[in-house]
């Protein structure tokens, strides 16, 4: 991809400015946001999606490791396997803290 159709990627951000709870009986997911991009075009994110997007930050360091029960009470909501990658939770003998 280059350089200009990154910068466009990048700069085009979405902010809440809103939010309630809206129930959707055609939606594949328990929760979806409803968001604006910068240039003011609607679209829609899933919680799967920003779930795979923390646990990619985790693994690179830009967050910190959440506790295992944690991820083992998404995975039971979502069946997902979160819980299975080591790299994104502490153990359970480790105590968890966050210094932030």
């Amino acid at each position: 991809m280059d350089n200009n159709k990154l910068k466009e990627i990048f700069f085009n951000r979405a902010e809440v400015e809103d939010a309630e709870r809206v129930i959707c009986d055609n939606c594949f997911e328990h929760t979806v946001f409803y968001l604006k991009d910068s240039q003011g075009r609607d679209f829609s994110l899933g919680l799967m999606t920003v779930l795979e997007c923390v646990a990619f930050a985790i693994s690179n360091g830009d967050l910190p490791k959440l506790p295992s029960c944690w991820l083992s009470d998404v995975d039971s909501v979502y069946g997902t396997d979160f819980s299975a990658k080591e790299d994104i939770f502490y153990f359970q003998n480790r105590e968890y803290s966050y210094e932030g």
